[in-house]
């Protein structure tokens, strides 16, 4: 997916914030080369680090280095997320 198409599905991500992540490292997008010119090709896999990174930055402070860190930690480990809005299985 190209970078309009990440901004679409984070609210509040900027083309500059997220160009920044692609220019420290923190997200490294497959490169496409179209004529001339090279674009970023994020992964579905890029773009869960990214939400769960610009979740924890915006809504929580962190800073962007922290937020990825955590971010990467929770993506390998779904235990660690609890998801309080689905029901409990009651078919005992």
């Amino acid at each position: 997916m190209y970078v309009g198409g990440v901004l679409k599905q984070v609210d509040g991500l900027t083309y500059d914030r997220l160009s920044y992540f692609v220019r420290a490292n923190y997200i490294k997008p497959k490169k496409i080369k179209r004529g001339s010119l090279y674009y970023n090709d994020f992964s579905e896999e890029d773009i869960k680090l990214i939400k769960l990174a610009w979740d924890l930055i915006s809504k929580h402070d962190l800073r962007t280095r922290t937020a990825f860190k955590t971010a990467r930690e929770k993506a390998k480990d779904p235990q660690l997320t609890l998801n309080l809005r689905i029901p409990p299985n009651n078919s005992d």
